[in-house]
């Protein structure tokens, strides 16, 4: 598995579990599907799927 899908696999488990939603496949492929690129499976979102964050912060500034 490419290194950027296995970081989104981890990145849905973080959010699962601070929400206290147990992580499963069939939770994780509502958000994502995979992909196949030059021999690599990723995993791409998935194209019906709501975004939840539509304007990322930029920055941190008060984070302490």
């Amino acid at each position: 598995m490419h290194l950027i899908g296995m970081v989104r696999v981890l990145h849905f488990e973080f959010v699962c579990r601070t929400m206290h939603i147990e992580p499963t496949v069939p939770h994780f492929r509502v958000f994502h599907q995979m992909h196949c690129t030059q021999g690599f499976y990723s995993f791409v979102q998935r194209a019906s799927a709501k975004k939840i964050l539509l304007h990322p912060p930029k920055s941190f500034h008060d984070w302490k």
